[in-house]
């Protein structure tokens, strides 16, 4: 788009190509480069939350691919005709530019490259794309981290896909939060008992303790009163996700284990959050 007199605006010159982030239909995540001019930064992000700020502003939260989350100001955002409204929605995934401003970064572009549409009209993928926009708001605090990037995108990527749905959707929602806690620093010890350090044995009960930070053994399992009982199926499934084995998200046979790891994602995930937690 050029001016009427055939020369690009200064608002045209400054905003960014979006050719090539498609190909062959295919979105291809984190092609754009960030810029920093004075106090102008130029990113991609993926909206998670967002809320009211007066009559007409809203304070969004926002995953950014180069500097991590941040909470950004759309002013008039809740104006219907406003500029930035099309872009500063939740689960768009943008290109932005923001200010610095006295307390809040200011949002003066948010141009939308794609918008997840094939999640807004079905009730369970919706919900559990808010579910993932509200872990990663709880638990990512500002860290700048690709592997998190990358994880967000490939998931609200698979979300979409149709075959993700009931059982199949919710080994992903798992494969979101323990690669998610895994990649902040909270690995679980699976393989060695984390009081006694000998090696699981799969002829003996075990226990999953957050406290401890693994699977104790029958003879370490007083240390925590509050750890789950785990199964070795369970354990080896927790195994596989943690390897980050993409395959295992469609090959897997599903089975009752996906929502016996979900009470024991809960209970991890409480214990670090300090909070009670609705996991979907």
């Amino acid at each position: 788009m050029v001016s009427p007199k055939g020369r690009a605006t200064d608002r045209e010159r400054r905003l960014p190509n979006l050719a090539g982030i498609w190909t062959a239909g295919t979105l291809k995540f984190g092609c754009l480069a960030v810029v920093a001019e004075s106090n102008m930064y130029k990113t991609e992000g993926i909206v998670l939350k967002e809320e009211d700020l007066g009559e007409a502003d809203r304070i969004f939260s926002i995953f950014t691919k180069d500097f991590g989350k941040v909470r950004i100001l759309g002013k008039g955002t809740r104006k219907i005709k406003a500029k930035l409204r099309a872009g500063l929605q939740p689960f768009h995934y943008i290109y932005l530019e923001f200010v610095s401003g006295k307390t809040f970064y200011i949002a003066t572009e948010a141009m939308n490259i794609y918008t997840f549409s094939g999640l807004r009209n079905n009730l369970e993928k919706l919900n559990a794309v808010f579910y993932i926009s509200d872990l990663l708001d709880k638990l990512v605090k500002e860290e700048k981290d690709q592997r998190i990037w990358y994880l967000i995108s490939k998931i609200l990527k698979k979300t979409e896909e149709p075959e993700f749905f009931g059982q199949r959707l919710g080994l992903l929602l798992r494969y979101f939060e323990w690669n998610l806690m895994d990649i902040l620093g909270y690995h679980p010890q699976l393989y060695f008992c984390p009081n006694c350090q000998k090696k699981l044995f799969e002829s003996k009960k075990l226990f999953f303790s957050a406290r401890e930070g693994g699977i104790l053994c029958q003879n370490c399992k007083n240390l925590d009163k509050k750890a789950k009982e785990i199964d070795q199926n369970l354990i080896k499934l927790l195994r596989l996700i943690l390897e980050r084995k993409k395959e295992i998200l469609e090959r897997l046979k599903l089975t009752e284990e996906i929502e016996k790891l979900k009470e024991i994602s809960k209970y991890f995930l409480e214990f670090i959050l300090e909070e009670e937690l609705y996991v979907v």
